[in-house]
């Protein structure tokens, strides 16, 4: 081979290691690229869990106080937004419908980078009712003197005529004889259930329509004030003078009680909640009314007693129980009391004290306490529609999960 062959061959040589080694630098590279993209989507899916982690949380514990809009979980849809310091950020909407659906997007290195990789993760979650019987107690339940139980769907319209219906179930979850008393012309439009054990003592001209039953195992958990009320400073005392008329646009109100005088007006409007923090949260005078506003809902969480009297009348606009809840953390005695000709519509959960509705009053809706005393032509209309309102306290169950 002349000087000049050797000269290509040698050229050409060096363009094939050249060519390889090129080809090996950008399969090194490829093999990076491919190992960095799948890296920063398994980190993306871990983002995405843990915002579904928080919401889950936050659904679970917190009734979505942390949450954008911090109004209850039940009072639409919410969105959180949130990072992890060093690996990326996330996404998530709470879709709160019967199933409510969680949806999270995770992103990395972060949500406004142009090279970002993400995974979406959805989940379904569910709780129990929280007002599945018309009146049900961890205790005792006693029905006498006329009192009635029956229910009713608001969905259908106001009660009455053919929408007066029989599944007004009466529930105690006690497990020892006579746990539930019904006595002295008490009627109950529906059935009557206690826990495994459990007895009900039928006496005088008592009406049972339905099925007595002994299987209950239905937890009743405290209620947990949202972070978002507890965390408010204090107004004081709302008082509303004789007479007089105060309104509450949509928010979250913290109190040390309300004293509500004769002849008061105290009207919602929008979507408000409530915290009432005293021994004695709320007072009444004779002839009050509480106004829930069509298209308004009122949430009041208690710490101390209420009492409810004198010819009260509650959410008598919409005349929807679901506008209207009351939830006590209250444990001691008689927390609950609504008395005296009154007329309310709401759902009242207060598991750790006495609930009593008596004295003409008429209730509709549901009703959950330590121990339930209807009696001397009170009455209590259970509303069919409360069946599908999640109980806010108790835990959540993630039902399916997927990627999508």
């Amino acid at each position: 081979m002349n000087k000049r062959g050797s000269i290509i061959f040698a050229f050409l040589i060096i363009l094939v290691f050249a060519a390889l080694g090129a080809a090996i630098v950008l399969r090194s590279v490829n093999e990076a690229a491919a190992a960095k993209r799948t890296s920063d989507s398994t980190g993306a899916l871990w983002v995405a869990e843990a915002g579904v982690q928080k919401v889950y949380w936050e659904y679970s514990y917190n009734n979505c106080g942390g949450m954008v809009p911090s109004t209850a979980c039940g009072s639409g849809n919410k969105s959180l937004a949130g990072t992890l310091t060093g690996y990326g950020d996330y996404d998530v909407t709470l879709n709160n419908a019967s199933s409510p659906l969680i949806q999270s997007i995770g992103s990395v290195p972060s949500r406004s980078s142009s090279r970002k990789v993400q995974r979406n993760v959805q989940v379904t979650v569910s709780r129990p009712a929280i007002f599945g019987n018309g009146i049900f107690a961890q205790g005792q339940v006693t029905l006498s003197k006329n009192a009635l139980v029956d229910s009713y769907n608001s969905s259908n319209g106001n009660y009455g005529g053919s929408n007066i219906l029989h599944n007004g179930n009466v529930g105690s979850d006690g497990t020892t004889a006579g746990i539930i008393i019904i006595d002295n012309n008490a009627t109950i439009e529906g059935n009557v259930s206690t826990g495994p054990g459990g007895t009900v003592t039928q006496g005088n001209g008592d009406t049972i329509t339905g099925t007595i039953s002994s299987t209950n195992n239905i937890t009743t958990p405290s209620v947990v004030v949202p972070s978002a009320l507890t965390g408010l400073s204090s107004s004081g005392t709302l008082s509303v003078g004789n007479n007089g008329s105060k309104t509450l646009s949509d928010g979250d109100y913290k109190y040390t009680s309300a004293s509500l005088s004769n002849g008061s007006t105290l009207n919602i409007s929008g979507n408000v909640r409530i915290y009432l923090t005293g021994a004695n949260d709320l007072t009444t005078g004779n002839n009050v009314t509480l106004n829930v506003n069509s298209g308004a809902t009122l949430t009041v969480y208690t710490d101390g007693t209420l009492n409810l009297s004198n010819n009260i009348t509650i959410n008598n606009i919409s005349k929807i129980p679901a506008n209207m809840q009351i939830y006590s953390t209250y444990t001691g005695a008689n927390g609950v009391t609504l008395t005296n000709n009154g007329t309310t519509y709401a759902g009242v959960y207060a598991p750790g004290t006495d609930v009593e509705v008596s004295n003409n009053n008429g209730f509709y809706g549901a009703v959950v306490g330590k121990t339930v005393k209807l009696d001397n032509n009170g009455e209590v209309h259970y509303d069919e529609a409360l069946t599908t309102m999640a109980n806010p306290f108790a835990q959540a169950i993630i039902s399916s999960w997927q990627e999508f």
